[in-house]
């Protein structure tokens, strides 16, 4: 479970999901030695899709034999209740959830918001991204929902080496790099779990790009964004690339592109 393949959704021209190719991207990275799955999370997409696509999901996915992973982000407590529930129906086995989002969120409405949230019980992977909540949660209220509910590890997008040095000493839960951008900075502290987009390129040699291509891309990117791999693979899906070998036969598809 060290590298979980947030995957991207292919969508049609009318910007309903594609099921067919994303089926057959599903047997291309399982034919890639990928097995964890992590959908609607971290990809910029969660914003893109209706409630109906997150429960046709959830059912699509209890028939594939993979570890699935479902991110959810910014959903009111009633249907991400519903979902979680589905969820845990069509055995998902971890769920990957942003903290909640409203106008000035405090210690005590965020330690609520999990604690209903375990009352499903599922693992949870608590999504620790400051910039879009709004809020920066303590330590102490990290810990206290760790040692108080079903907390399974954290994805720190802010990827301080000192903030991971700490959450590793007196968390002590799974650490997952949370941006592809650090995946060398993580791995010197021994941070070697993985919730990658990156992994959607060139996945059978993604531990040999996390080990050492890395820094090339840095170089000719900004930012190592979903924004840019959707796009690659996009053009490759268009030009019939062999990249894409495993998709004969299958139409053109796209990519939702949400971030800016």
């Amino acid at each position: 479970m060290n590298n979980i393949l947030a995957i991207v959704t292919p969508i049609k021209k009318n910007g309903k999901i594609d099921w067919n190719c994303l089926l057959y991207l599903i047997k291309f990275f399982i034919f890639n030695k990928i097995n964890n799955f992590l959908f609607f999370g971290t990809t910029g997409e969660n914003i893109n899709f209706y409630k109906k696509d997150y429960f046709n999901l959830i059912n699509y996915l209890f028939f594939l034999n993979i570890n699935k992973y479902i991110g959810f982000y910014n959903k009111t407590i009633k249907f991400l209740i519903k979902l979680l529930f589905l969820c845990k129906k069509h055995k998902i086995n971890f769920l990957l959830i942003s903290p909640i989002n409203y106008i000035l969120p405090n210690n005590i409405s965020i330690f609520k918001y999990y604690k209903i949230l375990n009352k499903i019980g599922l693992p949870i992977i608590l999504y620790f991204i400051p910039k879009r909540t709004g809020y920066k949660i303590s330590l102490k209220l990290i810990k206290k929902i760790k040692n108080n509910y079903f907390f399974f590890g954290i994805k720190n997008s802010n990827n301080l080496k000192k903030q991971n040095l700490i959450f590793k000493k007196y968390i002590k839960c799974f650490i997952f790099s949370g941006d592809d951008y650090y995946l060398i900075e993580n791995k010197n502290i021994k941070i070697k779990k993985t919730i990658s987009v990156l992994n959607n390129f060139l996945p059978k040699i993604f531990n040999y790009l996390n080990n050492n291509l890395i820094f090339f891309l840095k170089k000719i990117m900004l930012d190592i964004n979903p924004l840019y791999i959707k796009n690659i693979l996009t053009i490759l899906s268009l030009n019939n690339s062999n990249y894409f070998s495993l998709l004969i036969n299958i139409k053109k598809f796209f990519f939702t592109q949400s971030q800016t």
